[in-house]
């Protein structure tokens, strides 16, 4: 054969190397990029479900705060055990959402510091007044 169709198909040969070396590259990058997405839709599913977790447990207070209140006290210790466990739940979601990359923005109170919920109107701590958003 001719010496340039030599040339030609050793150049087409070390083109279809490199394109194969980057779709292998580019393979891997999408396997690597999917398992981190699969791996945060899972946190996310494990903080909808925790959050989840937690509107039940506020609907069950509520319940024993109005049972006591109507003289229907039942399980005087029950309360602290749910307040407890509610806790425990918001902590949970906390460490899912750092595990996620997620920033909590965290309102503290101008005058003692203590942490505020989000739509809380006033410190639950020292009763100042706090600034709206």
């Amino acid at each position: 054969m001719n010496e340039k169709v030599y040339a030609f198909l050793d150049t087409a040969k070390k083109t279809a190397s490199e394109i194969g070396h980057a779709a292998s590259s580019v393979g891997y990058l999408a396997r690597k990029e999917a398992g981190k997405a699969a791996s945060n839709a899972q946190v996310n599913v494990r903080i909808l479900t925790k959050r989840n977790e937690i509107r039940t447990a506020y609907q069950e207070l509520g319940k024993l705060i109005y049972d006591k209140h109507t003289g229907n006290d039942t399980d005087p210790d029950g309360l602290m055990e749910k307040l407890e466990a509610l806790d425990t739940l918001h902590l949970e979601v906390a460490e899912l959402e750092k595990q996620s990359g997620r920033v909590s923005v965290v309102r503290t109170c101008p005058t003692c510091g203590a942490e505020q919920k989000q739509g809380d109107a006033y410190c639950r701590a020292c009763g100042e007044k706090l600034k709206t958003e």
